[in-house]
């Protein structure tokens, strides 16, 4: 079990997520060493640098000599770094999330690693599989974009190192992540409603289930705290589904402003994208996001939440009426 003689490598450090859990493991009083590039901004790293509580070494997932520096003399790792966004190549895809994975797991074997978490996400599983119903850790994982793919090469990496080399092994499958210091996702709806704009896919009905970053964390450390959680994927999600209507509307509220509401139909979502992706393809670029993405993301996944109440206790404790308020207020003060 962790405590004050181990030592925790966190990859992502500097991150949204990352920042979170090197303070969750310094609050703990846990060492950590964090990884971090060396263009990072050390903004939420540094007060644990100058108070010793944290060691900062440079090095990216491309680069196998640093990863594998990084990796000796360390107890446990929590693998969070990983690209994402519709701009980057399937080569960088898997340069980065799945060969860097295999570099940091392969040193994490040799280095006798008593424990390696690895941040997923539920794009494992894919869109339009269940639309609109229930997801658990037994759904089958058909991942559609190369990021959920690249998490999914990452899931088989880490659990076939389980299996076959006994490294004890966890994934924490959270959907999206907002929280201050978010710097994707909640941020374009802020952006959107000061611009007194409120874009409704579907006529705001669409549906999606956002989890706080303190619950993902709040995960983590209940799965540190047992070895029922090696060997297992864990479901990260929030209280419940939220419409795109609602989100708004509390962004709206959070700032005291009346955005323009306007509804964006699911067949003009299709059109734009088919035109993008030939765009693309003319350009020599790889697609990320099929014509029909839109239909089966309004719909939303109902991620449950079961087997991690079951084996580790815990519950995701941040609704959006709270959480997005929170966020908003962070925003406006940076």
């Amino acid at each position: 079990m962790l405590n004050n003689n181990s030592l925790v490598l966190v990859t992502g450090a500097t991150g949204f997520l990352g920042s979170y859990i090197v303070d969750s493991y310094v609050r703990r009083g846990i060492p950590v060493r964090a990884m971090a590039r060396r263009t990072s901004n050390l903004q939420y790293l540094q007060p644990h640098l100058d108070a010793g509580a944290a060691e900062l070494v440079f090095g990216t997932m491309t680069d196998p000599d640093r990863l594998i520096a990084a990796v000796r003399g360390v107890t446990h790792i929590v693998h969070v770094a990983s690209v994402i966004g519709p701009n980057i190549p399937n080569e960088m895809y898997q340069k980065v999330n799945v060969d860097g994975t295999r570099t940091l797991v392969d040193a994490a074997v040799a280095e006798g690693v008593q424990r390696f978490t690895l941040i997923s996400s539920v794009s494992t599983y894919g869109d339009g599989i269940t639309p609109g119903g229930i997801v658990t850790e037994e759904t089958p994982q058909i991942p559609s974009n190369p990021y959920g793919k690249s998490k999914f090469a990452q899931q088989e990496i880490v659990f076939a190192a389980h299996r076959e080399h006994g490294l004890p092994v966890v994934a924490i499958e959270p959907p999206v992540i907002y929280g201050p210091r978010a710097r994707v996702g909640i941020e374009e709806a802020f952006k959107l409603v000061k611009w007194r704009l409120a874009p409704m896919l579907d006529y705001g009905r669409g549906r999606m289930n956002l989890v706080y970053v303190t619950d993902v964390v709040g995960l983590l450390e209940a799965a540190d705290a047992t070895d029922a959680a090696v060997g297992e994927r864990f479901l990260a999600a929030g209280p419940r589904f939220a419409t795109h209507k609602e989100i708004f509307q509390l962004v709206a509220e959070s700032l005291g402003v009346r955005p323009l509401y306007f509804p964006i139909p699911l067949p003009l979502t299709k059109i734009a994208l088919i035109i993008n992706n030939a765009i693309l393809r003319l350009l020599g670029k790889d697609v990320f996001l099929k014509p029909d993405y839109f239909y089966h993301f309004t719909k939303g996944a109902d991620y449950r939440t079961d087997k991690a109440t079951r084996l580790l206790n815990w519950l995701p404790q941040v609704d959006v009426r709270e959480g997005i308020p929170r966020t908003v207020a962070w925003f406006e003060g940076n």
